[in-house]
């Protein structure tokens, strides 16, 4: 069924003037063209609309049952037609973001953006970078929010905000006391960390390579919280992002290490495929968030 616009407007203007030549005057038609426009509608409904008296056509049960839903279509395009004349911005975003962002930074930013494009609907996707890489090239998401670099050549990518990770552990373990700790303190740590594939264990183990130190995992958890949490129970060390941390440093459950050593900054990336066609509200999005 392939019911158009024009062919409800016609069958309401037909209901509104009494006959096909004052519906057409009324819609700028010909009268042949709103006869077919008419003709075609009751026939991909297979139903007759109007019964035929002389000239006048007077609505049936069909019609008086369609009445309802074309008036409420009609309406609801013209308002459609409305807001995008307006300039005002609507429509959905699908935002793909890996755990850190899209559980720690992210919804303050888009809870701001909706607040004041209020037309505007985002649904957002958590995953590990790997997992939000794959639905941005496979079109599940308009864009996506990473926490590390990719070089897949179908990708843009572009620099959104820093980030830094900490090491940290329980306020008592041994190391907590130690105002700088050593390259052979960190090689006889046991880790909690990331599972691979996700940004922060890429940063992590980088990091760690670069120091010729080796990493003794004991716990691979694919959520920020749960290793928090252990942790903060006395189980291994961690590496987060400090943005995570904030909450377990004021209740004075852990205690983020120094350890100058390490490069533990990085950057997070918004990332789109390159053949997204870039419609207003994501430019919308983008611009909010000075991403040029």
């Amino acid at each position: 069924m392939n019911i158009t616009l024009r062919q409800l407007e016609v069958f309401v203007s037909i209901i509104k003037t009494g006959n096909i030549t004052k519906a057409a005057e009324e819609l700028n038609m010909t009268q042949a063209a709103a006869s077919m426009a008419l003709k075609e509608l009751e026939n991909q409904l297979g139903e007759q609309l109007f019964e035929r008296v002389g000239k006048k056509l007077y609505l049936n049960e069909n019609g008086r049952y369609l009445k309802e839903y074309a008036l409420e279509i009609i309406e609801k395009s013209y308002e459609l037609s409305r807001i995008f004349k307006s300039n005002k911005v609507v429509g959905e975003l699908r935002v793909g973001a890996s755990s850190t962002i899209g559980n720690y930074i992210l919804p303050a930013y888009i809870s701001e953006f909706i607040v004041k494009n209020k037309n505007v609907k985002i649904t957002l996707e958590v995953g590990n970078t790997e997992e939000i890489l794959n639905k941005i090239l496979s079109f599940d998401v308009d864009f996506g929010f990473i926490e590390g670099f990719s070089t897949h050549t179908d990708l843009k990518m572009i620099e959104w905000i820093e980030d830094e990770l900490a090491v940290f552990v329980n306020i008592n373990n041994y190391l907590a006391k130690r105002d700088v700790v050593s390259e052979d303190e960190l090689k006889e740590c046991e880790w909690i960390l990331r599972e691979r594939g996700s940004g922060t264990r890429e940063v992590f183990e980088y990091a760690m390579s670069r120091s010729n130190i080796p990493v003794n995992v004991l716990l691979e958890l694919g959520n920020t919280e749960s290793i928090k949490n252990a942790v903060s129970q006395g189980v291994g060390v961690g590496c987060l992002s400090k943005a995570v941390l904030e909450d377990l440093v004021k209740l004075k459950k852990i205690k983020i290490l120094n350890v100058p050593f390490l490069d533990l900054k990085r950057k997070f990336y918004f990332v789109i495929y390159k053949k997204k066609y870039i419609t207003t509200v994501i430019r919308k999005f983008m611009d909010y968030l000075n991403l040029h």
